[in-house]
């Protein structure tokens, strides 16, 4: 189980540097607005998501 949280965690902290690397490219270099700090921060919530499920569940494995 925790292999797939650690998974899930690498795969998800990965989102918000391509979406973020993905503006910079579209953009050409041109300065960010307000819609592409939203977008990319609104893309970390999955990372938190994933945090808060590995929180909730540490205790699942115990006996």
């Amino acid at each position: 189980m925790k292999q797939l949280f650690t998974y899930l965690q690498i795969i998800t902290i990965i989102f918000p540097i391509i979406i973020f690397s993905a503006y910079i490219i579209m953009d050409e270099g041109d300065q960010f607005t307000d819609e592409h700090y939203l977008i990319t921060g609104l893309s970390t919530l999955p990372f938190g998501i994933v945090i808060l499920l590995k929180f909730l569940m540490s205790g699942a494995d115990k006996e």
